[in-house]
């Protein structure tokens, strides 16, 4: 999908998401953090050493991740249970994660590991945190979201990383459009749970 086909598809539901989450769970809707600043979304970029996908951008520029705290950080907008991060701490965490795999990588040439894993196309599967990988959201587990900004015609799928087995699943979604797209159609088809809180669960 074109970058501009991709925002147009990211707009569109994110505004579904929106309307949903005003009408049938306000709780979870106040627990998302203010639109990031392009500030924050530059240094994502920096650190990617690239230019976000435009359906990221208009993900983070719509909300810049959920509230982490006491009484906000379950807000597991995205199925089957992930938390959106905001920038900082999606940058936090990809750096968390890279200095974890330098630690417990069992390579001696550490570097050409990742410059060949890293210009693999995307989508492809690795078990180490590539510098091309950037978070998206958490389970609080262990577990995160990632947009795979390595080349190829998947540049810019969602994949899983669990702390156990890396990322060893084809991509969840073939864009943050994809995953905008995804969460909106199940909202709307009541495939969520609102507990007691108003907090959304996947059943």
């Amino acid at each position: 999908m074109a970058g501009a086909d991709r925002a147009a598809v990211a707009a569109a539901a994110i505004g579904r998401i929106d309307t949903w989450l005003q009408q049938h769970a306000p709780r979870a809707r106040a627990a998302l953090r203010p639109p990031a600043s392009e500030a924050d979304l530059t240094a994502a970029q920096e650190a990617v050493g690239q230019p976000l996908p435009p359906d990221l951008r208009a993900w983070w520029l719509y909300a810049d991740g959920a509230h982490f705290g006491l009484q906000t950080d379950a807000v597991w907008l995205i199925p089957p249970g992930f938390v959106p991060y905001p920038v900082a701490e999606a940058l936090k965490s990809r750096r968390l994660w890279m200095d974890v795999t330098r630690e417990i990588a069992p390579f001696d040439q550490w570097d050409d590991f990742v410059n060949s894993e890293n210009n693999r196309p995307a989508g492809t599967v690795c078990e180490f945190w590539l510098p091309a990988w950037l978070p998206a959201a958490t389970n609080h587990g262990g577990g995160n979201l990632f947009v795979d900004l390595r080349g190829g015609p998947k540049n810019g799928c969602v994949m899983e990383f669990y702390r156990d087995t890396g990322a060893s699943a084809q991509p969840a979604w073939t864009d943050v459009a994809d995953m905008l797209y995804d969460i909106a159609t199940l909202l709307e088809e009541d495939e969520a749970e609102l507990d007691n809180l108003g907090q959304i669960n996947w059943p």
